[in-house]
């Protein structure tokens, strides 16, 4: 349009004068834009400080415009491949540009981002089109050490001139505060049911709102999910998760503002190791569960996820008793580790479990859509937990039976393809403390797990530690049989008591003298398993040994297949239990710990059979 102009000025100007001087040189249109970029701040940009700055070129509106803080001012240029480089004075580690575009909002600017740290060797970072808005843009790259960045431009799609309002270098951004601010939840955030790409962020607040859970890859929270429905009990899923990797995140819920906390998803089946930690009894609010999870709390012990093998909210299991006896004194480990339970008899003393039921968020990938028994995988491990209590009679037929979770079992373990599996559920198989042997786990489930090849089965109800030899049927493995071994690691809080009898001679190992958490470690063929006390010390250690089935080479077409799977797996994970704003019973007063023998006295239920 400019250029159309100019033979028709220059006949106006000989009629007033007696010649026409030469046509000026083409500038970027002088009109105001019409939207300036809203500011120079972008999400994922910690904004460096340039040196100097300098440019291909420019039309008078030079290259220092884009570093004056002033969004009116730009940088321009005419021409494909025309390029502003900014030098940051040193070698800094950049992980992206942040650019505010002249007249972003009309045209799409087609560019490139180089780095160098000589300013002679360039290697490209990024190359895109600018986005159609007024906004500053931040484009990321892979982490690198450079001190020279630069943007060339090649036009937009209106014409082929190049305008920068401002630009910067970035650095990784700063990582939100790790401190909680504003009034304090009264439940902090707890991980449940993390998978391979979606995770369970569960919570309360002390007033209805509906709160967001800001979440990213890293320190970067680039993600975010509202609750959906106003309330004071919230689980909130995050979605589009990868697997095996590390994600932050920060709940904004009614005022208040939790710090960043991190957690792993689970890994593929193409992982070969896996950390996980397992312990029952705990739910004390006590002395000696405090003492057990500062041990367990610590990056030595500090594990992928937590099994809880029932009893896990002395002594009646009720919504308080969750909140006093296990949500408050495992909060720090709870935000960042996630907790898979089964129920123990103590939570089944309210309502069958109820209570259990509505403060857990586990998969419920039975036929019944419960969560009373379910399974999952993380990485070379299957996991599968029972209801023990159901089995031996303790739940009403329309809550749960012992024939439609040992069918579901089965199926279970028939499509088991990882090369280890974990059961792990409340009462004993195997078992010399105060309660004995459950003789109706052992016969209805034992044959199972052989049959399927089952590698460890975990459990609690004894307040005690005990470990059996490898176990095959109602014996002791001969050479010719695949034994199991059966821990009962019901240590984890509440007071230990005494051993009903003797060692009997299927015992491996067994102490009611220390309380502690069984930690469990899988890499390829080897699974190490060791009892850690609450003075830190290693009591006892198991280790089992397979020779696996060479792993086909996976291509990428079979791990997008096994991705797609979990997310359709993970779809049916959406959790039954409450996210309302029902108003909780009133509390007659505090509820004590729960540190005394009398304190955790089992209720009476159906002999072993």
């Amino acid at each position: 349009m400019r250029n159309r102009l100019l033979g028709p000025t220059c006949l106006l100007g000989a009629w007033l004068a007696t010649g026409c001087e030469s046509p000026p040189v083409p500038t970027d249109s002088d009109v105001p834009p019409a939207a300036l970029p809203e500011s120079l701040s972008a999400s994922n940009c910690n904004q460096l400080v340039t040196k100097t700055v300098t440019a291909s070129g420019d039309d008078g509106n030079v290259p220092g415009n884009t570093q004056d803080d002033n969004l009116s001012t730009r940088w321009s240029a005419q021409g494909t491949g025309v390029w502003l480089q900014m030098d940051l004075g040193s070698a800094q580690t950049l992980t992206g540009t942040t650019i505010a575009w002249h007249r972003g909002n009309e045209r799409q600017n087609h560019f490139v981002v180089s780095t160098s740290t000589d300013g002679g060797t360039f290697t490209q970072a990024y190359a895109g089109d600018s986005a159609l808005n007024a906004s500053a843009q931040t484009v990321a790259f892979s982490s690198r050490s450079a001190r020279y960045v630069r943007i060339t431009v090649n036009g937009n799609t209106v014409n082929d001139w190049n305008s920068i309002a401002e630009v910067r270098a970035c650095a990784a951004s700063a990582p939100p505060s790790t401190s909680d601010s504003g009034p304090t939840l009264p439940r902090l955030p707890y991980l449940q049911s993390v998978k391979q790409t979606s995770a369970i962020v569960a919570f309360r607040t002390a007033s209805t709102c509906n709160p967001t859970v800001r979440y990213g890859e890293g320190t970067s929270l680039t993600s975010s999910v509202s609750a959906g429905m106003s309330g004071t009990r919230h689980a909130v899923k995050l979605d589009g998760l990868s697997a095996g990797r590390t994600y932050g995140y920060v709940v904004e819920a009614c005022g208040s503002k939790t710090g960043l906390r991190g957690f792993q998803t689970s890994t593929t089946s193409s992982a070969t190791k896996a950390h996980f930690t397992a312990m029952g009894d705990f739910g004390t609010g006590g002395s000696m569960q405090a003492k057990v999870m500062a041990v367990m709390n610590t990056p030595q012990w500090r594990s992928e996820l937590l099994l809880a093998l029932g009893d896990n909210a002395y002594p009646n299991g009720t919504d308080a008793e969750f909140q006093e006896h296990l949500f408050k004194p495992m909060a720090g480990l709870l935000r960042e580790v996630p907790m898979f339970a089964t129920p123990g008899n103590h939570e089944y003393v309210t309502n069958q479990a109820q209570p259990y039921l509505d403060n857990m968020y586990l998969p419920a990938n039975n036929p019944q859509g419960s969560e009373r028994y379910y399974s999952f995988d993380w990485g070379p491990v299957h996991f599968i937990s029972l209801d023990s209590n159901c089995a031996v009679g303790l739940a009403s037929a329309d809550r749960c039976t012992l024939a439609a979770q040992k069918a579901w079992a089965e199926s279970d373990l028939a499509a088991n393809t990882r090369p280890w599996t974990v059961a792990f559920f409340h009462h004993p198989s195997w078992s010399s403390g105060e309660h004995g042997s459950q003789l109706t786990m052992r016969r209805q489930f034992g044959p199972l797990f052989e049959k399927y090849g089952v590698d460890l089965v975990l459990t609690g109800h004894d307040h005690d530690y005990e470990r059996s030899k490898p176990m095959y049927g109602d014996n002791v493995a001969s050479s010719t049989q695949r034994g199991i071994p059966y821990l009962v690691v019901g240590s984890g809080g509440a007071t230990l008591r005494p051993f009903a009898t003797s060692q009997p001679a299927w015992t491996a190992l067994r102490d009611n003298q220390a309380y502690g958490f069984l930690d469990v470690t899988v890499d390829g063929g080897t699974l190490t398993a060791r009892l850690i006390t609450s003075s830190n010390t290693v009591r006892d250690t198991l280790t089992l040994k397979k020779t696996l089935a060479k792993a086909s080479v996976r291509g990428v077409q079979a791990s997008a297949l096994e991705a797609d799977e979990a997310a359709a797996e993970e779809a049916h994970d959406t959790p039954p239990g409450p996210s309302d704003d029902r108003a909780e019973p009133t509390l007659r007063g505090p509820i004590p710990p729960a540190d005394t023998p009398e304190s955790v006295a089992d209720p009476e239920e159906p002999l072993p059979q």
